[in-house]
């Protein structure tokens, strides 16, 4: 009877300990899978700024000391904002879509790599791909835009 007892009691406590999950890993997938669809979310109303020339969406998801390259470190949010107000509310001369979004979420900073293709609206057969890398930064809840790289891109070698 004994052996009974220890053997149901053994049973249990390893099936508690193979069903339970740990709360902490449990509440980070949560919060990492919500960041990255915020970070998916800002990406796509900044295209949509771009598509629109709405520099009220620069302004919101830009931090204030971003940097844009290779623009340069003294291409500011500030000049960016001013410059897509010169042509607010036209559409831009050319169309633009992204490809191909990974999102990493490291803690507090947020790393989206993506392509970008670019297409001229008068002849839509001259296409530019852009490869972009965007490092976001949480504070609080509320994630911004710290810095943006464009390089052209690079077909992958197979």
């Amino acid at each position: 009877m004994r052996t009974f007892v220890f053997q149901t009691v053994t049973c249990l406590v390893m099936a508690v300990m193979s069903f339970s999950q740990n709360p902490a890993a449990a509440v980070s997938a949560r919060h990492s899978q919500r960041d990255e669809q915020q970070i998916r979310q800002i990406e796509a109303d900044m295209l949509k700024g771009e598509m629109h020339s709405d520099p009220a969406v620069f302004e919101e998801d830009l931090a204030e000391d971003c940097v844009n390259w290779p623009a340069g470190p003294d291409f500011t949010k500030a000049r960016l904002v001013e410059g897509i107000r010169k042509s607010q509310g036209q559409a831009p001369p050319y169309t633009a879509e992204d490809e191909d979004m990974h999102v990493y979420i490291l803690g507090d900073t947020a790393v989206a790599i993506y392509v970008k293709r670019y297409a001229v609206r008068a002849n839509p057969d001259h296409v530019d791909l852009q490869d972009l890398t965007d490092i976001f930064v949480r504070s609080g809840s509320i994630w911004k835009l710290k810095i943006s790289r464009a390089s052209p891109h690079k077909k992958a070698e197979s």
